[in-house]
């Protein structure tokens, strides 16, 4: 996820901004049971269904641990720290982790993800195939059938006409949403999407014109251009979400506030003081599983040192230790048992603006790839949790290539030889470095830590900018970064939710301006392949394309690493995550003595 989103907000979580799948070989989980009292489930599954993609295997760590049914007698407030304001909750805005963290508290899409990230139909009856005739013959076609008893947290129905309304919305120009571009498969949305100039007559014929309709309250028909094999797991994000179009019609941006936020997921949106808390309680008119919190709080504190203290003081129920202090961690007779590691669809890097001098110089590029020594940032800053990143798409994701990069790994010698051949023999020639990130987590020490390699390793002295992280998140989403601190955590289990909107030229999650044909060429081939075993290996030869064309410094592979309090009980991680852990599954977590 710029996630969750896609690039996550980089509050040391999931593109660090931060900005936050599986293949061979098949990573080693690290998932621990905290102690005898905190029940954790955990897994790195990321088998998928409904899909042509073949899944990886399932690796589930030390096993799943499931929570003995008890009556609560606790409160049922579960606190959480989102390390920083999200920039909006609009399900069709939204691309960040954090962001991603609320809406899946306050809404439910047609299809969602199982623990183990296979799809399961949420407020769709079923999962379309072409089996049950939700799916057409040449792929084309998919049609959902929706419950008849889902309704909005105000008690109105949840219809096909507001998926219709939600899709289309997303996908308008005047919205110009990040994740527009994941969904140009179905008819008409790429027209639609680029009308910015249109009139506001054409404008309405090409939405009318987009391949998403409502036949019927309880029908949704979407039409794509081509077959597509991973298009259901794209229906199952939040983009896809329903909105309602009353509520944005009459309340514009404001129905992102309580309490015009109405939703049609497990909890409610009761409060938002910017930059403090948001407060979320459960939905008295939801149509599942009645949740078993009561309430949420979430809190938006950007210093970890203060996040850390206020998990000691009991004022938080999960935290990330502070970048640098997990052996610390470990030693402590008391956390030691509190720790919960798990592997995450998450690569950091540092990723260049590519526009922007020097960086528009490929052989510049190469050589600052070069001169970080990512073995030394796992161990020395991570302290050993994670694992290098050489390339973009992690382990555990089809298409996965241990060697691949190998010829850009730490190399300060061949560095200052690709600086010389790119006219930089006197490295004081360099315009003017500057590097950028959120001001919250550990991202002071990651960027320090890249400061010093620079100096150390090239002789290059480059300036730092902290900034706050909303303000962060939206200079990255206006394109005005020079170089930053960011990862992706997947959205799905795929390459094709790694390369082709991240790099594809002019789409809307590709933030660094990258831009090649050849990759272009190549991530339309594989959009349209239904042999799993050849489109994986058109999505290989496309990720070859772009280490060597280094539009950013890969570092590493995440590992979460959280505290978590004994009394949190039916925590569900998996690795694709939101902003905190388990976020996915909130629902179903209740506190204990």
């Amino acid at each position: 996820m710029l996630k969750r989103s896609g690039y996550v907000l980089a509050i040391v979580s999931t593109l660090v901004l931060i900005l936050t799948s599986c293949g061979k070989p098949t990573p080693t989980s690290t998932s621990t049971t905290p102690s005898s009292t905190t029940k954790v489930t955990t897994t790195t599954s990321t088998t998928t269904t409904g899909s042509t993609t073949k899944p990886p295997a399932t690796t589930t760590g030390s096993g799943t641990t499931t929570t003995p049914a008890t009556t609560p007698s606790a409160p049922q407030i579960l606190r959480i720290n989102l390390s920083g304001e999200p920039a909006t909750v609009d399900p069709n805005r939204a691309s960040f982790v954090a962001e991603r963290t609320i809406i899946m508290q306050v809404f439910e899409g047609l299809l969602g993800f199982n623990q183990d990230l296979t799809l399961r139909p949420v407020v769709a009856k079923e999962i379309p195939t072409t089996g049950n005739g939700g799916i057409s013959a040449d792929g084309k076609t998919y049609t959902f059938k929706l419950r008849n008893d889902v309704t909005w947290s105000d008690g109105k129905r949840v219809t096909a006409k507001d998926f219709e309304y939600s899709i289309k919305r997303m996908l308008s120009p005047e919205l110009a949403a990040a994740y527009a571009s994941f969904y140009f498969d179905i008819v008409g949305a790429v027209q639609y999407n680029g009308a910015v100039k249109e009139t506001d007559a054409n404008k309405a014929k090409l939405r009318d014109a987009v391949g998403v309709k409502s036949t019927d309250d309880y029908t949704l028909v979407v039409s794509i251009a081509q077959p597509r094999p991973t298009f259901l797991q794209l229906m199952a994000l939040w983009p896809a979400y329903p909105v309602r179009e009353d509520v944005v019609t009459k309340l514009g941006d404001k129905w992102t506030e309580p309490p015009n936020y109405i939703g049609n997921g497990p909890f409610i949106m009761t409060e938002w003081v910017h930059q403090d808390h948001i407060t979320l309680k459960a939905n008295p008119n939801y149509w599942g599983t009645k949740p078993k919190l009561s309430e949420i709080q979430v809190k938006m504190i950007t210093d970890a040192n203060a996040a850390m203290a206020a998990y000691k003081n009991n004022e938080l129920d999960i935290v990330a230790p502070p970048t640098g202090t997990e052996r610390t961690v470990m030693a402590d007779t008391t956390l030691k048992n509190e720790i919960v590691r798990y592997p995450e669809m998450a690569t950091y890097a540092f990723q260049f603006n590519l526009k922007a001098a020097p960086f528009d110089n490929k052989k510049v590029r190469q050589a600052l790839s070069m001169a970080v020594d990512r073995a030394a940032f796992v161990d020395k800053v991570r302290a050993g949790v994670g694992k290098v990143a050489l390339s973009w798409v992690p382990p555990g994701i089809p298409g996965y290539d241990a060697n691949l990069g190998k010829d850009y790994d730490f190399n300060p010698a061949k560095a200052k030889q690709l600086l010389a051949d790119a006219g930089y023999s006197d490295v004081s020639k360099l315009p003017p470095i500057k590097f950028q990130y959120a001001d919250a987590g550990g991202n002071k020490v990651i960027a320090q830590f890249l400061q010093g390699q620079m100096k150390d390793n090239l002789g290059i002295d480059i300036s730092l900018e902290p900034m706050e992280p909303k303000s962060f998140s939206q200079m990255f989403g206006q394109k005005k970064q020079t170089w930053v601190f960011i990862s992706w955590t997947g959205d799905y289990p795929d390459p094709d939710n790694w390369l082709p909107d991240l790099f594809g030229t002019g789409l809307g999650a590709n933030r660094n301006e990258y831009s090649n044909p050849a990759f272009d060429a190549l991530a339309k081939q594989a959009k349209g392949e239904l042999d799993n075993a050849k489109r994986i290996q058109i999505w290989s030869d496309a990720q070859k394309l772009v280490i060597d064309d280094a539009p950013m410094v890969t570092l590493h592979y995440r590992e979460r690493f959280v505290l978590v309090k004994p009394t949190v009980k039916g925590l569900k991680v998996t690795s694709m995550d939101g902003k905190t852990p388990g976020d996915m599954f909130y629902s179903g977590v209740s506190i204990g003595k």
